[in-house]
């Protein structure tokens, strides 16, 4: 059995020059992020309102498949309606979509905390021990939307910022993998 699963894994490990050019590519997205922050800046407003149209469809049809289940259902069908509705708003119209996008995630991150806060409550009515983080997380959430809210451009910078770095550092990661996978490869 345990020689079945070292051959699978040397097979896996087969192919790891892929995860190098990915951890390649995804540095070169985060430093193109940085040098045209204008460019990405309308890129992410865009993938924005594809995520948010993407959830929104995601989250109606979750709520309507489970709402024989699920006691606040209505409330998950609304956010998956509001998102489904704003994104493809922000779909139609990309320039408003980069002067807005700040107070837009300010206000949808708000929403969401909200919704975070409802269902720890929810969870501790069932009687989950953990429901606490989702509270702290709810309530994270809703302190990062005032900051965003009270200031837009500290809103914009940090997206650009956050995404650069996130791009860089998947990239490290994948990078490092690639290696280790090599390195594994080339074992005895």
């Amino acid at each position: 059995m345990e020689t079945i699963r070292l051959k699978a894994v040397k097979n896996v490990t087969r192919h790891w020059w892929l995860m190098l050019f990915a951890g390649v590519l995804l540095i070169g997205l985060g430093v193109w992020v940085i040098i045209a922050p204008v460019d990405s800046y309308l890129s992410l407003s865009m993938t924005f309102a594809v995520g948010m149209v993407l959830a929104g469809l995601f989250e109606v049809m979750f709520s309507i498949t489970n709402y024989k289940h699920i006691q606040g259902w209505g409330w998950t069908l609304a956010g998956g309606m509001i998102d489904l509705f704003l994104g493809a708003y922000l779909l139609y119209y990309p320039l408003l979509t980069m002067i807005v996008l700040p107070l837009i995630i300010g206000f949808w991150m708000l929403f969401r905390g909200f919704m975070a806060i409802g269902s720890s409550i929810e969870l501790r009515a069932y009687g989950m021990m953990d429901w606490g983080w989702l509270m702290f997380t709810g309530i994270m959430i809703i302190v990062v939307a005032l900051i965003i809210l009270g200031n837009p451009l500290f809103g914009i910078i940090n997206i650009i910022i956050w995404t650069a770095l996130a791009f860089i550092i998947s990239g490290i990661f994948r990078i490092y993998l690639a290696l280790k996978l090599r390195e594994f490869r080339n074992k005895p």
